[in-house]
């Protein structure tokens, strides 16, 4: 009996572990992403569209809202929850004059996060991302030789243990060219 008792001990001790134990956590991978603008017509903001470039004025102007979809994965048996997007912003700059391979990009001028709540078990979901002060960052280079060709996006899903880093990262880019 004194033999039993330690043996019946340990295996419920091992049952409560896994049941105690934090479950694995839900490989959630970045999939695709998308650039939309919604445009200015007149007073009236038209609902957005999928584009390849960015067309601005003259005046380095942009008058419409951009967003990005960030298409998400969850491929685990699992929910994931709490998801957290980091992305930053960069422009590729050009020195008035210089021929186009002299473009070189800038450090990031904007950092942020976006919370995506969940993501079901084996299901997609879209993420928007709406924040990119690039009308301000154009603003900023009127007037000082250099003009901006191309908005980069590097995103990143918060890593969690286990996660693929090759399938939790994503760059996206989108050229910008003047409107005539």
């Amino acid at each position: 009996m004194k033999k039993i008792l330690p043996a019946v001990g340990f295996a419920c001790l091992l049952a409560l572990a896994a049941l105690a134990a934090p479950p694995a956590a839900a490989q959630t991978e970045i999939l695709k992403t998308n650039w939309e603008l919604s445009k200015l017509q007149g007073k009236k903001r038209l609902p957005f569209v999928p584009v390849t470039e960015l067309r601005v004025d003259p005046s380095d102007k942009l008058t419409g809202r951009l967003r990005t979809l960030v298409t998400l994965r969850n491929n685990s048996a699992r929910n994931a929850e709490g998801l957290v997007l980091r992305y930053s912003l960069r422009l590729k700059l050009l020195k008035k004059d210089d021929p186009q391979e002299k473009a070189f990009w800038s450090v990031p001028y904007y950092v942020e996060e976006v919370r995506v709540t969940s993501v079901k078990a084996k299901a997609e979901r879209v993420a928007r991302i709406i924040n990119f002060e690039v009308a301000g960052q154009l603003r900023k280079l009127r007037g000082s030789g250099f003009s901006a060709t191309a908005l980069k996006m590097e995103i990143m899903l918060c890593p969690r243990q286990g996660d693929d880093p090759a399938t939790t990262m994503k760059e996206t880019e989108i050229v910008i060219l003047k409107r005539p």
